[in-house]
């Protein structure tokens, strides 16, 4: 069976797994990826960062600094979009919400010297449910589901 076909079962659900290997590597190499949230009023925002990581079948976890506007936004609207690609622009686009966000760091002022201002700043780990995985390209494309 095709890797995007097999079913892995969870407790009383079925996933698809949506996560192969070739996806895997490609996070890993690259190393950051975009968020894009939406507010109820539809005012999208963009944010990147660093530490993400992917769980068959359905998990994606990224960690990093973000900014208010983005946790405001996911408080309202779980729903996201997160990019993985490469320099040329190719990769993943994984479309899921938001199931839990927790702080994981703050810089709170203690060394001014090394913090950016406008603290204080927290690092988030979001967990998302993966929905759905799209190619990510500047390409033609047709934005449907792989598998």
């Amino acid at each position: 069976m095709r890797w995007h076909r097999r079913l892995i079962r969870i407790g009383k659900r079925r996933y698809v797994n949506m996560i192969s290997d070739k996806i895997r590597g490609l996070a890993e190499q690259v190393g950051h990826a975009f968020v894009a949230s939406c507010d109820t009023g539809g005012h999208p925002h963009l944010a990147a960062g660093r530490g993400i990581a992917l769980f068959e079948p359905n998990r994606l976890v990224f960690e990093s600094w973000f900014c208010p506007t983005t946790m405001r936004n996911l408080k309202e609207n779980p729903h996201v979009s997160v990019v993985v690609a490469d320099d040329a622009g190719n990769g993943y686009q994984f479309v899921g919400k938001v199931e839990k966000a927790t702080d994981t760091a703050v810089l709170n002022g203690y060394a001014p010297e090394l913090e950016p201002a406008g603290l204080p700043q927290v690092q988030w780990r979001l967990e998302i449910r993966v929905e759905g995985v799209m190619a990510f390209t500047a390409d033609a494309h047709s934005d449907r589901p792989l598998g």
